[in-house]
């Protein structure tokens, strides 16, 4: 399974100042606004598809992933790896053979699988391709 760097989500005290900062000094773009209320703001490379998803630091998401809670602003929450729907499908098989927990959400653009490493790290990996 080939796998790539999608995106690193993080926590910011202010989204827009953070936005505006990544877009300045990395030239990110707004890759869906207006996606889930702006929250997150995605941030991606235009020629990579790399990128930050910048969550407010107050915010608590209830329904997020493996029990996510809430992150002080400058924490890393999670990081994403990208796959195609093959890939994704193998490494779905995968944590099962492996007796791994883990949670599958759609998110209207992409699926994802969520597993969290030994140290509580929340590793994410998608894909953009249809079922």
């Amino acid at each position: 399974m080939e796998i790539q760097l999608d995106h690193v989500a993080i926590y910011a005290a202010d989204v827009a100042r953070s936005a505006a900062f990544y877009t300045r000094v990395l030239g990110l773009v707004n890759r869906f606004p207006g996606m889930w209320d702006n929250s997150p703001t995605i941030l991606m490379h235009p020629e990579s598809a790399t990128g930050i998803a910048i969550f407010p630091a107050t915010q608590h998401d209830e329904t997020g992933p493996l029990d996510n809670n809430n992150c002080p602003a400058g924490t890393i929450e999670h990081f994403a790896f990208r796959t195609s729907r093959a890939g994704w499908d193998a490494y779905r098989e995968r944590l099962g053979s492996l007796g791994i927990d883990h949670e599958q959400r759609k998110f209207g653009i992409c699926t994802s699988i969520f597993i969290r490493d030994p140290d509580g790290i929340l590793i994410e990996v998608t894909t953009y391709q249809d079922d």
